[in-house]
């Protein structure tokens, strides 16, 4: 990790904590879903790990992860990207620890330790898809790699592999030329991608922001939909590919065959990150930024004429009913989200990020061959860990 990137970790870390505001029964819904939810936070460089008990309160677990943007996640592994790199954490099972000097222990269902960090240089990273397949390949991980206008794969040899491209994008060029920045899968394919405009010159892309976004098949590189303000998040679901059109303040889907958009849901924010959870839509928030970035998007003025405040969290959506059933209101610091996933059968997840230094030493993840057995530790040994780590 860069000097450059330790000081803004710790820069971040001595910020004060963000105010999480959930709705009634956001816990008792998580619960029941039997998983939790993650989020990252891109400017405020946070990643949150939100869970429900089982008397239904709601819970969050907070690290600095840089500028933590698009997150890949099953049971094994995270993937969190950033500008510049990617990092994976592996899931080491559930644990019990004592996470602070004066508390105490408790039962996590998984425990995420950061392993690998590669890094892209100025790629300006979205969307994440890991274990995807492409033109008959499995990738470990795919990005959105915006600032070179392409999809990309990781390489530990290279900077990163492109390994798709827009048709109307001449060449790579680190110029952000269409503001690439969604990406979706279908049957474990990659197959869907979101463009904020149709242009193959430096950063053209902001002349047409409101109403130059476009849905493209990769698959068969044909355009479904035109006439999108700034799309993110294209998701795959009931036959339909769902989608975000941020700068109008929309949520909603395309039908493939048509490539009509259909929007179903008014959003009290710029929405950027979507998950689908059974029949729930989970779409992060994020507050306008009060500078050129909002500059003749419809949203704005939408929400000024209706008075509806601008909000930074998360809203659940049941697409059965056609209402939203559950939020998430982040108050304080923390004002843009960028990616939302879910982490089935994990109700209590929990990781030290790239703090507390004492649990890298002891949390260990190593194979059990038979030539060379684990052997349980000595209680002692247990005993004088538990002292020394804090675990």
């Amino acid at each position: 990790m860069s000097d450059s990137e330790l000081n803004r970790i710790k820069k971040q870390n001595q910020m004060p904590a963000p105010t999480l505001l959930p709705s009634p029964k956001l816990g008792e819904w998580l619960y029941e879903m039997n998983g939790s939810l993650l989020f990252s936070t891109y400017q405020s460089a946070r990643i949150f790990f939100v869970s429900g008990t089982e008397n239904g309160e709601t819970t969050a677990l907070e690290r600095v992860v840089g500028s933590a943007m698009g997150l890949a996640v099953d049971r094994d592994k995270l993937w969190i990207t950033n500008k510049e790199q990617a990092w994976r954490f592996t899931n080491v099972g559930p644990r019990s620890l004592k996470v602070e000097e004066d508390g105490d222990i408790q039962d996590f269902d998984a425990v995420f330790m950061p392993r690998w960090g590669i890094f892209l240089g100025p790629c300006d990273t979205h969307d994440v898809l890991a274990n995807v397949d492409f033109n008959g390949r499995k990738y470990e991980l795919l990005f959105v790699n915006t600032n070179f206008s392409c999809i990309s794969s990781i390489d530990g040899h290279y900077s990163f592999i492109p390994v798709w491209k827009p048709d109307f994008v001449s060449g790579l060029s680190p110029e952000d030329r269409c503001h690439l920045n969604g990406m979706g899968a279908k049957d474990g394919k990659l197959a869907y991608v979101t463009v904020c405009g149709k242009s193959d010159t430096a950063y053209g892309w902001k002349s047409v922001k409101s109403g130059g976004g476009m849905l493209i098949d990769v698959q068969s590189n044909q355009v479904i939909t035109t006439g999108l303000s700034m799309p993110h998040s294209p998701r795959w679901y009931d036959n339909k590919i769902w989608l975000l059109n941020s700068g109008d303040g929309q949520f909603g889907y395309v039908e493939p065959e048509t490539g009509v958009f259909h929007p179903v849901l008014d959003c009290p924010g710029f929405a950027r990150g979507l998950h689908i959870v059974g029949h729930y839509a989970v779409i992060g928030l994020s507050k306008l930024r009060e500078n050129t970035f909002a500059s003749g998007l419809n949203i704005k003025q939408k929400l000024e004429d209706r008075c509806i405040p601008q909000r930074c969290g998360l809203l659940i959506f049941d697409l059965k009913a056609g209402k939203t059933v559950h939020w998430l209101t982040i108050e304080g610091h923390v004002s843009e989200l960028y990616d939302v996933a879910f982490l089935p059968e994990i109700k209590k997840p929990f990781t030290p990020g790239f703090g507390y230094p004492n649990m890298h030493k002891y949390l260990l993840n190593i194979p059990n061959y038979s030539d060379f057995p684990l052997v349980p530790p000595s209680q002692k040994t247990q005993q004088d860990n538990l002292k020394v780590s804090g675990v």
